[in-house]
């Protein structure tokens, strides 16, 4: 088993202003070979509300329309096993390879790789007063064990000061799956520097 230690991630992740569903904590545990379960340990900030709503309907999820349910987004998933991804009750987890993004963050997204959104969908609205609050377990299956550095965002309500009733999205970078294989993307910048280099050392010689 392998847990990602707090201080850590933080260290890792440049979280936005107003943060309000965060990933906390990683496990990834082995179930056999190419079968690999991970999990997000995720914290509602204490200036946030996670309110019940419809799941999202578009790649880009308008900030300002608040019959949407607050939502956390993980991005680039690789090996994901269909069917797999789960939890709390109240949550439903969406799958899909754009998106779904608040329209005023940017992460990193390969329309490649599979997303995962959980949605809160159905309960009582829950409030991070005063402290913050655990939100649970979530849960998805990769083939792949190998950990790289992902997007995240997610969507939460202010509960305080003069915003408060607003729509709050953020964005930052959490432990996500990967084959270890580099994205024909990275091997096609990779092979441009290359031909730059050499034709760098090749002026240089005359």
């Amino acid at each position: 088993m392998k847990k990602i230690s707090l201080a850590c991630l933080i260290a890792l992740v440049p979280l936005a202003s107003g943060a309000n569903i965060i990933p906390t904590g990683t496990t990834i545990t082995g179930a056999g070979p190419g079968l690999y379960s991970w999990s997000y340990a995720l914290t509602l900030s204490a200036d946030q509300d996670a309110v019940a709503g419809l799941p999202p309907v578009s790649e880009t999820v308008p900030h300002v329309n608040l019959s949407f349910g607050a939502f956390l987004t993980i991005y680039d998933f690789a090996g994901y096993v269909a069917g797999s991804c789960n939890g709390p009750a109240g949550w439903e987890c969406m799958v899909q390879n754009s998106g779904f993004t608040p329209d005023d963050v940017l992460p990193n997204d390969s329309p490649a790789i599979t997303n995962l959104t959980w949605v809160y969908t159905s309960g009582p609205t829950l409030t991070g007063q005063p402290v913050g609050l655990e939100l649970g377990a979530f849960s998805a299956q990769s083939i792949y064990n190998q950990i790289t550095s992902v997007s995240y965002t997610a969507r939460g309500l202010k509960n305080n000061g003069s915003s408060v009733g607003t729509i709050a999205d953020n964005v930052g970078n959490t432990r996500g799956p990967t084959s270890g294989v580099p994205e024909p993307e990275s091997l096609a910048l990779a092979g441009l520097a290359l031909a730059l280099l050499s034709g760098v050392r090749t002026g240089n010689k005359r």
